[in-house]
């Protein structure tokens, strides 16, 4: 008998919660978002999508399922879906069009949220947005930035400088001809020259440095310090003066 009634409450609570109006659904979104009961707010989109497709707000429901995934979740995997299906199945929409353009900008917003990110500390969330973006963008114009971004991360933010030279290292090998490679083969011997003291993986990369940019505006300061390779402050006669 206990189990029966037990039984009928969950399906007046299950039929309750089915005849929610459109209305409701999205505004207890709204509260779950306040509240950072995201996996919620998603499941009372999503209701809408599939119980009233039909609705005004089912396209509106539909794009903000999108918009939780990437700017709450950080997952740009089902963010992306979703916005697939804004503007697939909400083509005519407001949204379906605002979807369709941020599938058309995607790369561009994975750049600019990794940096957003990378200010927040959220350093797992920037590396994991820089790797999609070189994984699912090999060619496209913004993708050395992300590699050259993935080396500086570990080399200034986690201090992991072994896995910095090999972040930096595959803009030269994959990204060869971009703005960046200079810059990636500058911080390989900086790396090895001013933090791990290998004085003599520093001259292979400054002296490659040299003969394949030499008219880069990094040349001087790699001529500096292919120059002073090894040598203290005191040694140095520009900067002697830092020590007295």
């Amino acid at each position: 008998m206990k189990n029966k009634f037990i039984l009928s409450v969950a399906l007046m609570i299950t039929a309750i919660s089915c005849s929610k109006t459109p209305n409701q659904l999205f505004e207890l979104s709204n509260e779950n978002l306040e509240i950072d009961n995201i996996d919620q707010a998603i499941v009372n989109l999503d209701k809408i999508v599939k119980n009233y497709p039909k609705d005004s707000l089912a396209s509106k429901a539909q794009y903000k399922i999108a918009s939780i995934y990437l700017n709450w979740k950080n997952d740009l995997n089902n963010g992306f879906i979703q916005l697939q299906n804004t503007a697939i199945n909400y083509n005519n929409s407001i949204q379906g069009e605002q979807a369709q353009s941020e599938i058309d900008q995607f790369p561009e917003y994975i750049i600019n949220k990794a940096e957003s990110l990378r200010k927040r500390k959220m350093l797992k969330e920037a590396v994991d947005h820089l790797m999609y973006m070189t994984d699912k963008y090999p060619v496209h114009e913004l993708t050395p930035k992300a590699q050259y971004m993935l080396g500086d991360v570990y080399m200034n933010d986690f201090r992991d400088f072994s896995t910095a030279i090999q972040e930096y290292r595959k803009v030269l090998e994959t990204y060869s001809g971009s703005s960046q490679e200079p810059h990636a083969l500058f911080m390989i011997g900086y790396i090895y020259a001013n933090i791990l003291k290998d004085n003599r993986s520093a001259e292979v990369e400054y002296k490659a440095f040299m003969e394949q940019f030499p008219n880069h505006e990094l040349y001087p300061s790699v001529k500096f310090e292919l120059e002073f390779l090894g040598k203290s402050i005191e040694e140095i006669p520009a900067l002697k003066h830092i020590t007295t």
